[in-house]
């Protein structure tokens, strides 16, 4: 159970005394942010996200042969922008995503293999190969990262 989900016990008030409650957007602290795209102040990422829902339920209605091209479209962006989200976070140390990320080369060889018309039964033990062979590396250089992280957090 997490800390936030914990009940509290004994004298610790859950709710703010009257009075004191402040109407003033509360600002979050550097250290505890979101690491910033390079676009930061326009919302790149989240309009990407926008137009691939939008392309994904058009392709959806639409249907055929156009609407499966927009939907995979829409798939494609979409995964795009949560993937370079899962990026940014991962290599600045502010939250784990090696398994998001080493799933990536596991579909890319699941797809090679499928043009390379290997058997079905393969193509399950390749992915979780390749899976593994790319979290380990991944997970290693987040924990180095967020130790990184952690010091120039204590150094300000």
């Amino acid at each position: 159970m997490g800390k936030r989900s914990r009940r509290r016990v004994g004298g610790a008030p859950t709710a703010a005394p009257t009075g004191l409650i402040s109407h003033e957007p509360v600002e979050v602290a550097e250290k505890d942010a979101p690491p910033k795209p390079p676009w930061a102040p326009f919302p790149l990422s989240e309009i990407a996200v926008v137009v691939a829902l939008v392309l994904a339920v058009g392709g959806f209605v639409a249907g055929g042969k156009t609407g499966t091209t927009v939907l995979v479209t829409g798939l494609l962006l979409g995964s795009a922008a949560g993937f370079e989200q899962a990026l940014r976070e991962h290599r600045s140390g502010y939250r784990s995503h090696a398994a998001v990320l080493a799933g990536l080369p596991a579909a890319v060889a699941v797809g090679l293999l499928a043009l390379a018309h290997v058997p079905s039964a393969v193509m399950p033990v390749a992915a979780v190969g390749v899976l593994i062979a790319c979290f380990l590396p991944i997970r290693s250089d987040f924990v180095k990262r967020k130790a990184e992280r952690e010091l120039r957090n204590q150094q300000r």
